[in-house]
C-alpha cells in the first residue's frame, strides 16, 4: 500500500470537519503527491462523494474572498482529478463501428421531398456557440 493509498483509507476514517481540513490542505499543496492521493480516493465512490462535499464546502468557504479566484481554480482542478480518474475507458473506435453495422436493419423509406428544398433561405448565417475546453 502506497502513501497515497494509506491518506485515502485514513481519510475515510475522519468525522466531516476533519475531512475537509484535511482536503483543504491537500488542495493548496497541488503536487504529484496530491495527484496521487485525488487518483487513491476516486478508487472509492463513497470517499469520492465526502470529499466532493468538502470540496464544495471549500468553494462557498471562500466565496468573496480576497483570495477566491485563487482557491477557486485549485478546487477545481482538484474535482477534475477525481472525475478524471473515475470515468471509465472510451472503447475503441472499431469495436463500436462493428457493433453499430451489425444493428442496423434495412428498412423501406416512402420517397419524400428533398429537405433542402422544404429549408427557407435565411439572410442571418446561422451560429454555433461551444463551450470551451477545460483543462
Amino acid at each position: 500500500m502506497n502513501r497515497a493509498s494509506k491518506i485515502a483509507a485514513a481519510w475515510s476514517e475522519l468525522a466531516a470537519d476533519q475531512l475537509a481540513e484535511q482536503v483543504r490542505l491537500m488542495v493548496k499543496a497541488r503536487d504529484a503527491g496530491a495527484r496521487a492521493v485525488w487518483g487513491a480516493v476516486a478508487a472509492d465512490q463513497v470517499l469520492v462523494a465526502r470529499v466532493r462535499g468538502a470540496l464544495s464546502a471549500l468553494k462557498a468557504e471562500f466565496r468573496g474572498h480576497r483570495d477566491e479566484v485563487m482557491w477557486l481554480l485549485w478546487i477545481n482542478q482538484a474535482q477534475q482529478h477525481l472525475v478524471a480518474d473515475t470515468a471509465p475507458a472510451p472503447a475503441p473506435a472499431e469495436d463500436v463501428v462493428e457493433d453499430a453495422v451489425e444493428v442496423v436493419e434495412v428498412v423501406d423509406v416512402p420517397a419524400q421531398e428533398p429537405v433542402a428544398a422544404a429549408r427557407a433561405v435565411r439572410d442571418v448565417p446561422v451560429m454555433v456557440f461551444q463551450e470551451p475546453l477545460s483543462q
